[in-house]
């Protein structure tokens, strides 16, 4: 919604609502313009309204609302450095929790009491949006402040305010559940449950453990990723679901392509999909709904496995079969977790995960690697012992 006011003598105040804060009072943006008539002060008014919906209005550093700076972050900063699901989660959370509490105060009115405010009020019984009991999980408030911060750190690397406010309020603590992993038997175990189950999924199974990759990489992966010649799997991209938006391609987590080597029973299980999967696309030929893409775990029409489809598949599966459940993201913890037991360095380890340095493998599998260090340290006990 926007308005212009005539304040006589050709000055015209343009006025337009950004939205409305927790009491329902409306978020306002004013610029005073000069204008012949009111009909050029409504045409500048259209200008303005577009210059803050596309982030190019930019106001005085001094009395810059947060909600006028939404905008900016979010065309110049925002949909440039985070992936499609991180920015729509970012942008639902300051829509609905912090440009209606928040949005009113000028960015250098924003105080690290006032993100500790923020975050003690998160914890609180009643601060669900979807209207059932409880308190919001560590990791939603966790969301929260990472969003509040996001935005408050691009206007402090942009000089808007003097610090970033954030930095001083103590991060909520949204510690990730802890993983669990299958043992070589529990895994033995797996791929004889997996015999009867078709190509697809069998195939879908040992990638995912012999490679560790994340679900959405193997939604992405292509045939033209696969070179059966060297055995190896180009991971270079990934399949997210953006709500309004549906399926889309980006780029891996940490925006590092990697290839990986894989065992022999799963390059001949490639090749048998690889044959199949050729002969459907030949038969639907103008019906394929990807044309630039081929991808190797797609539908019948060429459309990408939705990442979550595969999880949903992996618990009917285990609940099926009465099988230990784990998470199906801790298939890639099984499979780094299986390599460290084999003795293979840390390094080549976290290439194979594409951790963005091996200091993020370390800190990940510290407690494995101890242990595998321990067992390296016993086999001494038993040199030792032999030469006594």
């Amino acid at each position: 919604m926007a308005n212009v006011e005539n304040r006589g003598n050709g000055s015209y105040r343009l006025t337009v609502i950004l939205g409305y804060d927790e009491k329902g009072t409306p978020i306002r943006e004013r610029k005073t313009v000069k204008a012949k008539n009111l009909k050029e002060a409504r045409k500048l008014l259209t200008l303005f309204e577009a210059e803050i919906l596309t982030g190019e209005y930019f106001k005085a550093e001094d009395k810059m609302t947060l909600s006028a700076f939404y905008p900016q972050w979010l065309e110049k900063h925002a949909k440039d450095t985070l992936s499609p699901d991180t920015l729509q989660n970012y942008i639902s959370i300051l829509q609905k929790r912090i440009l209606p509490k928040y949005g009113h105060f000028k960015l250098e009115d924003i105080k690290t009491i006032h993100v500790v405010n923020f975050i003690n009020d998160l914890k609180k019984n009643g601060q669900r949006l979807d209207g059932k009991d409880g308190k919001l999980s560590a990791s939603s408030v966790l969301n929260c402040y990472k969003a509040f911060n996001n935005v408050l750190s691009c206007a402090y690397k942009w000089k808007l305010i003097k610090e970033n406010p954030a930095i001083g309020a103590k991060p909520p603590n949204g510690k990730a559940k802890k993983s669990e992993v299958y043992s070589k038997e529990e895994l033995s175990q797996l791929m004889q449950l997996l015999d009867d189950k078709s190509l697809f999924w069998k195939t879908l199974i040992l990638l995912a453990v012999s490679t560790g990759a994340r679900e959405g990489e193997i939604a992405g992966l292509e045939w033209k990723h696969v070179d059966f010649e060297k055995g190896t799997i180009r991971i270079e991209q990934a399949i997210t679901e953006v709500k309004g938006k549906g399926v889309q391609i980006k780029g891996t987590k940490t925006g590092k392509d990697r290839t990986v080597s894989v065992p022999e029973k799963l390059l001949e299980m490639l090749k048998k999909m690889e044959l199949t999967s050729r002969q459907d696309k030949w038969k639907v030929r103008d019906l394929w709904e990807w044309p630039d893409h081929f991808f190797i775990f797609g539908n019948e029409f060429g459309k990408p496995i939705r990442p979550d489809s595969i999880g949903q598949w992996w618990r009917r599966f285990t609940k099926k079969h009465n099988f230990k459940h784990i998470r199906f993201h801790d298939l890639r913890h099984t499979s780094a977790t299986l390599l460290i037991n084999e003795g293979v360095h840390a390094k080549v380890i976290s290439e194979r995960l594409g951790h963005a340095d091996i200091s993020t493998t370390m800190n990940i599998y510290g407690h494995v690697l101890e242990e595998a260090d321990k067992t390296a340290a016993s086999h001494f006990d038993e040199f030792f012992q032999k030469k006594a």
